[in-house]
């Protein structure tokens, strides 16, 4: 009996294994083609527009957007560890931390998107003045 019960063992090993490789193989194809999704979306936008300028933006845009989401339900989850006296369920804590999230991404990457726009004036203007003295 102890043959069979080592076989099992060694299929249910073999099997769990297989189930691990073929999860982290869906996980980082996963995030290829989110990276790829977010790369051609932000080119297009730069295409369409005629501005390389407009990409970057949509580009600043996704990722402050797509970072967010996992660092505001992370904030909330461990406000919520922190302050025991907050009644809600998980999943609705999270959701509210997801959303959160890509708000303050949003407001991240545009605030980028500001002090990268003003700084190109800035340059703009001090490559005028140097090439017009």
């Amino acid at each position: 009996m102890a043959i069979v019960s080592l076989i099992g063992l060694i299929v249910m090993l073999v099997l769990v294994g297989v189930g691990i490789a073929l999860g982290a193989a869906a996980a980082v194809a996963t995030v290829l083609l989110v990276t790829a999704g977010v790369l051609s979306s932000s080119v297009a936008v730069g295409l369409w527009r005629g501005k390389a300028e407009a990409g970057l933006r949509a580009l600043l845009i996704q990722v402050g957007i797509i970072t967010g989401v996992p660092a505001g339900m992370l904030c909330t989850w461990v406000a919520t560890q922190l302050y025991a006296q907050v009644d809600a369920e998980l999943v609705k804590v999270l959701a509210i931390g997801a959303v959160c999230g890509a708000l303050s991404g949003l407001l991240v990457a545009l605030l980028f998107d500001f002090i990268a726009r003003r700084v190109q004036a800035w340059i703009a203007r001090w490559m005028a003045r140097r090439g017009g003295a």
